[in-house]
């Protein structure tokens, strides 16, 4: 008997190798082995077991079968058909998903025992005594959720004996899952919910609230005996998600993303195949946990571009591919949906539930900055002051992160791009050097790459800058930054949590901070940089434009205002965004995007292909397919590549005729094509 094994290779074909006697019973479809590959040891994954292989000479042998976790077939069979719909190898993603072996540990979820009394008594008795164990139980009083061992030993730097110890007393012990969940959705919303998910059906959950219509949608896929997965966006946003969840419903819940430590991540994995775990919040990787009955899939902010894989193949859209289950409930949650998702709605491809629209409970103001100048405006700092004065808090969203947002070479007159990897430099000043902020490779001088010339030109304003000028003008307040760079160090999300919870007065973030429910005593909510995102060169500019400031409107509770400094204040997506009026800019959006022949009338590729490759002979290849083709044009990042967009009225003619550019471009080395299917940038 052979395996045909799945190596972590750029290849899309298994290796065949011999299954020896003593590894018959072990080995099965989905099972990591270990192999020996060109002298070396490689791990890789069984796609499927055969009786002869049609290698010519000897097979080298499967040297050990891995315990669990493993695929399962159904799983397997699954990431090999996003693999090809996204013309992808399928080996390295396969090897990729699935985590190593399990940890024995499981993380505790920590709250405090005992009645307000007890645990008052018991930190004003322990203040002097026992100054961190009062510590503990201050912090845990103070919280709304539980909180795992880890956080709390990370936010307090707090050690294991402390914790210990307090378990011990009987002051603090493990949260239990139980139904406790406050219900916020009005009675219209709940009878909708009722009326409009029978069945597999997938729906579209238009709402600034949806918690409660995710729970009651929850617990009745619980009580049919199956499984839910609810996603989203980013990490700090399932950790959020998370902690509000594992209280409140009738089953433990389960978290898994990227930053779960490995052992961690195994143990789950394991827990969802053998269904000891029912429930499980996470980003765009778990949607591929080894469920055997999954009746419901939530995906939240179903709008948000983080559900696009950007950075490894296959470029997968976890959105996407939840809308292609028929097998599964699907809800689409959204404050401020997708153009293509709000227009498969209207078509009747997927349900409809849209909240009776609500009474605006914020202020808006707007900040015109061809009249008022500066990156903080004068009215934003008097905001700000106001703000502070009645005891409230500051959100001041900014566009990009760095202390500035572009680096431009008065020289030569072009952004200094990494010679690593194309992206755009920036200006860290920690370090008083230009850093790439994709691959992290420093530069030796402040120079141009391009053309040696120290003669540079900084233009905008990024977090970092943002903050220090913040702490400038308020030296006494608490501060926080919230970005990608900030969240990079171990502790930091919790960090992140602590601040948003209320340690931070003020806090500076880029659109990762915009995103979540309400932030307590929040009192202004303040646009940075919402011009950088209206003039990006991508059709779909205006939208991200409305769902950043919208996103940044529901950090706010009734009462909050906010602060928008633009120089467009008349274009539709800013006075959608002021007046919350989606139909407004859909009705925009949706005539613009048929007249030119965009998502959701067309389908897209991105193609970045090697200069030196004929574009000319890519372009009369692809006469023979029904797409129309835009480019090629140079790469914006990366020098000496070209772009081409694909376009065509279904996903098929798409893919085929991306299919004949792998097949005739096929990638040598530094000659790679990349094929992008669907893209969210262009």
């Amino acid at each position: 008997m052979i395996a045909r094994v799945l190596l972590s290779l750029p290849i899309d074909h298994p290796f065949d190798f011999a299954i020896g006697d003593d590894l018959k019973e072990a080995t099965a479809v989905g099972k990591r082995v270990i192999v020996r590959f060109h002298g070396r040891e490689k791990a890789g994954i069984v796609q499927s077991l055969a009786e002869r292989s049609n290698h010519p000479g000897e097979l080298e042998p499967v040297l050990r079968v891995e315990p669990d976790p493993s695929f399962t077939p159904d799983l397997l069979a699954i990431c090999l058909d996003t693999a090809a719909h996204y013309l992808s190898p399928a080996g390295p993603f396969v090897n990729r998903l699935l985590p190593r072996s399990a940890s024995a540990r499981k993380e505790r979820y920590l709250q405090v025992a005992g009645n307000l009394d007890k645990i008052a008594t018991n930190i004003e008795s322990r203040a002097v005594r026992a100054p961190r164990q009062a510590e503990v139980l201050r912090f845990l009083l103070a919280r709304h959720a539980p909180c795992t061992e880890t956080d709390l030993r990370e936010r307090l730097h707090t050690p294991n004996s402390v914790i210990n110890r307090l378990v011990d007393l009987g002051l603090i012990e493990e949260a239990q899952a139980r139904s406790t969940f406050t219900q916020t959705t009005s009675p219209e919303g709940v009878r909708a919910m009722e009326a409009k998910m029978p069945g597999k059906d997938h729906a579209l959950l238009f709402s600034r609230s949806r918690m409660g219509e995710y729970l009651k949608a929850i617990e009745e896929t619980l009580a049919s005996g199956e499984s839910v997965l609810l996603l989203a966006p980013e990490i700090l946003i399932a950790r959020g998600i998370f902690a509000n969840l594992q209280p409140s419903i009738s089953v433990p819940v389960a978290l898994y993303h990227s930053g779960v430590a490995k052992g961690e991540k195994g143990r789950v994995w394991n827990d969802v195949l053998h269904s000891r775990s029912r429930v499980v919040v996470g980003t765009r990787s778990a949607l591929f946990l080894p469920f055997s009955e999954l009746g419901l899939v939530i995906i939240d902010e179903e709008q948000d571009r983080s559900y696009k894989q950007d950075e490894m193949i296959p470029h997968y859209h976890a959105r996407d591919m939840v809308a292609r289950r028929t097998d599964t409930q699907a809800i689409f949650g959204s404050a401020a949906p997708s153009i293509e998702t709000f227009y498969r709605a209207q078509q009747g491809t997927m349900q409809l539930i849209r909240q009776p629209a609500q009474q605006i409970k914020t202020s808006v103001r707007v900040i015109d900055t061809k009249k008022e100048k500066g990156a903080l405006t004068e009215s934003l700092l008097a905001g700000i002051v106001e703000t502070l004065a009645v005891g409230k808090r500051v959100l001041i969203g900014v566009n990009a992160r760095g202390y500035f947002q572009t680096v431009l070479c008065k020289q030569c007159g072009r952004p200094l791009r990494c010679p690593r990897c194309g992206a755009n430099l920036t200006y860290d000043v920690q370090s008083a050097q230009l850093v790439c902020r994709v691959c992290g490779s420093p530069q030796p001088r402040l120079a141009c790459p391009n053309c040696g010339s120290r003669s540079l030109r900084f233009v905008g304003i990024g977090s970092e800058r943002v903050e220090e000028e913040m702490r400038e003008h308020f030296p006494s307040i608490a501060i926080a930054r919230i970005d990608r760079t900030s969240l990079s160090s171990k502790g930091a999300l919790a960090l992140a949590e602590h601040a948003i919870e209320g340690a931070a007065q003020i806090i500076v973030g880029t659109p990762l901070a915009a995103k979540g429910p309400v932030i307590p005593d929040l009192g202004l909510a303040a646009a940075i940089g919402a011009d950088a995102i209206l003039a990006r060169p991508d059709f779909r500019a205006a939208e991200r434009t409305y769902q950043y400031l919208t996103n940044l409107f529901s950090r706010l509770d009734e009462g909050g205002r906010a602060l928008v400094q633009t120089s467009y204040p008349d274009h539709y997506a800013i006075t959608a965004a002021i007046n919350a009026n989606y139909d407004l800019l859909y009705a925009r959006e949706i005539a613009d995007r048929e007249a030119m022949f965009y998502p959701p009338f067309s389908h897209l590729a991105r193609i970045v292909l090697p200069h030196m490759r004929s574009a000319d002979r890519l372009l009369r290849m692809l006469k023979g397919y029904d797409v129309q083709i835009i480019g090629p044009a140079p790469h914006p990042r990366q020098r000496g590549r070209d772009v081409i967009l694909v376009k065509g009225a279904t996903g098929e003619i798409v893919r085929g005729a991306c299919a004949r550019i792998g097949e005739e471009f096929p990638s040598k080395g530094r000659q790679t094509v990349e094929i992008d299917i669907d893209p969210e940038q262009i």
